[in-house]
């Protein structure tokens, strides 16, 4: 086991466990065609794709890995830890690009069917309304529920939603959700790669990760880069909820509605303390 408890959303260790381990992403994508009911993987082949971890600038932040099946089916895996705006049309945009490969003179029904794995570090979905941890989406009619076409196929993990349970009654999926959340003990974890081989050679490609120095200055960027985009993220919503409660209280005030009431809308709209909202209305008044 490695020294410390490593973040294995963090991209230089997704690179290296997955991007360079065939069998171990053969695992992974099964996880998700057990669910669906589809034939699995027996071996892939990765399509060149940028992901280089060593180059953390913020032009091509995105870290995924492309590969391609002996028949034919195109299977990309995405991990996004931070929260990202329209982030399913986002997915469908990059599931669209890798899926319109016609080469000249060939027909359409020579597409490839093409899936997209998105391994999210926050809910998309409403918690709520959609508890399940996994969602897979495809093109039905609304109304009859008619699938249109078995070529499109787009999954998102949500780990924030993953509950721990006895390692007996897992599934693969629920094995694989517990090896990249950063909730699970470390003696679950232990017991989990016991019983699914593809993480207990993942923890041990870790293993070696950890003690080699250069790769762990590759992780500790990846790390600051995660930290700072996470950082720059909370900030644009904290400014931005602060410009939204100083509008509303702008606008109430040309309503002429009163300072108590004002201070009782946005204590209700935006979730604040009695002496938070009085400031803010005293200062925007």
């Amino acid at each position: 086991m490695a020294a410390f408890r490593i973040n294995r959303t963090n991209d230089a260790v997704f690179k290296v466990v997955f991007a360079k381990h065939p069998q171990i992403t053969i695992s992974l994508i099964n996880a998700f065609f057990e669910f669906q009911g589809t034939e699995l993987i027996t071996d892939i082949e990765f399509i060149d794709r940028e992901m280089d971890a060593d180059e953390y600038e913020g032009k091509e932040s995105r870290l995924d890995i492309l590969g391609r099946t002996a028949s034919g089916t195109k299977v990309n895996i995405e991990m996004q830890v931070n929260a990202l705006a329209a982030m399913g049309e986002r997915s469908v945009y990059y599931w669209a690009r890798n899926y319109a490969d016609l080469k000249r003179g060939e027909e359409y029904d020579q597409l490839n069917r093409t899936v997209a794995i998105n391994i999210l570090g926050f809910n998309l979905f409403d918690t709520c309304k959609y508890p399940d941890m996994h969602s897979c989406f495809g093109i039905y009619d609304v109304k009859t529920g008619c699938q249109l076409t078995d070529k499109l196929e787009i999954h998102f993990l949500e780990l924030p939603k993953f509950k721990g349970r006895n390692v007996k009654d897992m599934n693969r999926m629920e094995k694989w959700a517990a090896y990249f959340s950063p909730s699970t003990p470390d003696e679950e974890l232990a017991e989990i790669a016991a019983s699914e081989e593809a993480i207990k050679e993942a923890m041990e490609v870790e293993d070696v990760f950890t003690k080699d120095e250069v790769a762990k200055r590759s992780y500790e960027k990846a790390e600051k880069f995660r930290r700072d985009q996470a950082a720059q993220i909370k900030y644009a919503l904290e400014e931005g909820r602060k410009e939204g409660i100083k509008a509303m209280i702008i606008t109430l005030k040309e309503l002429k509605v009163d300072k108590k009431t004002t201070i009782d809308k946005i204590m209700e709209r935006f979730n604040l303390k009695l002496n938070v909202a009085q400031g803010y209305v005293e200062a925007n008044w």
